[in-house]
């Protein structure tokens, strides 16, 4: 069977709720639904972690970010763990296999090496936007680099010199390129930067969306009672503690507006791609790395807390010919984890067996694979310096461990916004009990380093298992 061609197109901090594949009532993203309709949407999509570096990281090794181990955003702590090249095995998986490999827009995995460095052979970088608009003779709006407090402004740029737009042109230039070289495939990954704030966007994004009109989250108004301490922190954090939501509106109008500005480019990307005669013969994904809770709880961005808005997200794949136009697939993965030992797959070569990910091949040609209906993701830190927090979802469940403070249950059957935490609430004992044991497992199964005799007790109180782990109690002496 031929390789096919692939082409990743990767979003950043896109909320799930933003596409109307999933059921946005405001967002127009008509590009990406019709790539739903044509491929698999997955509803139950986690991502590992809700930050860029260990997500992206996680999507070219295969292994929660405790195992490669870059922790958090490598630009941005003194603990800084790069992710090198030879722990990529998906780049050097595919061009092992005699893929053609083109990189452009965000990178994020390690400071100091490129994508060429890891083997793609040709990289355009966010960096190389500005002397582009440079040559334009247009400046910056103040707010572009603005990344302190919620911001957007607009760009007075024409849309066709905007950075999507130049992001996308590049991703086609290449696209064109590689397919004339008939001897080989390509993968061609285009990583937008947004619609991570500051969305500050062109006409007519910026005025797309009517701000009066947006509605309110359901958990807007949470008074985060019984909740963790660092959820009201990273409201003074980030200034928006005292934020009526008619001052959110402006914010939200503007990210839809960057949503909408992204999914036209998409469209442009995937119109290329028929022009060139590979429509059917490229697998087309979709992903973010993470969401973003834009105003849900009162509290902006992703890092430090575990919602739904960050931690579940937007997962498409066309595959024609395998996946059925039109599919829906319930079952839960965690799409940086899985995406790896995919594609080698598809590429015909054998990824490592200690990945902490698993195939997506069987789903996507619609036959059952077992697969347990929970996540586990987890965090270590960003901008207040590093923070350890572990997450497990189930159908009904949500439970969070802090290692510095209270834990969190929620109780999606009946709470499905995560307003209330129930984790001291005596009827939700036995349930709380049996996740804190699921989640143990998990750490022992994936050599997570908070697997010790300490966590081990802290989350079970049961002695005997707690000897089974690292720590003085199992070592002899």
């Amino acid at each position: 069977m031929k390789q096919p061609n692939i082409l990743m197109i990767v979003t950043d901090q896109q909320r799930r709720d933003t596409i109307g594949a999933y059921g946005s009532q405001i967002a127009q993203t008509p590009a990406v639904d019709r790539l739903a309709s044509e491929g698999m949407a997955f509803d139950y999509a986690f991502t590992p972690c809700g930050l860029c570096s260990p997500t992206r990281s996680s999507l070219l090794t295969g292994l929660y970010p405790h195992t490669h181990q870059v922790l958090t955003n490598v630009s941005l702590h003194p603990v800084r763990t790069q992710l090198e090249p030879e722990a990529d095995i998906l780049t050097s998986g595919l061009k092992t296999a005699g893929y053609r490999l083109g990189y452009v827009g965000k990178w994020h995995v390690n400071a100091y090496k490129d994508p060429k460095a890891f083997g793609f052979e040709q990289y355009v970088s966010l960096g190389d936007y500005p002397p582009y608009r440079k040559q334009l003779g247009v400046p910056f709006p103040p707010e572009s680099n603005n990344y302190l407090m919620p911001t957007a402004g607009v760009d007075r740029i024409p849309v066709e010199h905007c950075r999507a737009a130049f992001l996308a042109d590049h991703a086609m230039r290449m696209m064109e390129e590689f397919t004339q070289d008939n001897q080989h495939p390509f993968f061609v990954r285009l990583d937008f930067h947004g619609p991570h704030a500051p969305m500050v966007i062109p006409e007519p994004y910026a005025s797309m969306y009517d701000p009066a009109s947006i509605p309110p989250h359901p958990n807007f108004d949470d008074p985060l009672t019984g909740k963790p301490a660092v959820q009201s922190i990273k409201r003074k954090h980030w200034g928006t503690e005292f934020m009526t939501w008619e001052d959110w509106q402006p914010l939200l109008a503007r990210y839809y507006g960057e949503v909408s500005l992204i999914d036209d480019q998409v469209a442009r990307v995937l119109g290329k791609l028929e022009q060139l005669g590979e429509q059917d013969n490229t697998i087309v994904i979709y992903m973010t790395d993470h969401g973003d809770t834009m105003g849900a709880h009162k509290i902006w961005n992703k890092d430090y807390t575990m919602y739904d808005e960050i931690y579940r997200v937007p997962f498409i794949v066309r595959w024609p010919e395998t996946t059925q136009p039109g599919s829906r697939c319930d079952t839960y993965v965690h799409h940086c984890l899985d995406l790896a030992p995919t594609l080698l797959e598809i590429a015909g070569v054998e990824p490592p067996d200690d990945l902490d990910g698993q195939t997506l091949v069987p789903l996507l040609a619609g036959q059952p694979q077992h697969r347990p209906r929970e996540a586990f993701c987890q965090f270590h830190g960003c901008h207040m310096g590093l923070y350890t927090a572990r997450m497990l979802q189930t159908d009904r469940y949500k439970y969070i461990f802090h290692t510095n403070d209270i834990d969190e249950l929620y109780d999606h059957e009946n709470d499905p916004f995560e307003l209330r935490n129930v984790a001291d609430d005596p009827s939700y004992a036995s349930d709380l009990r049996d996740l804190k044991h699921s989640m143990v497992e998990w750490m022992a199964k994936t050599k997570d380093h908070l697997y010790n005799e300490w966590i081990v007790y802290w989350l079970t109180g049961d002695l005997q298992l707690a000897a089974k782990a690292p720590g003085r109690m199992g070592t002899p002496w």
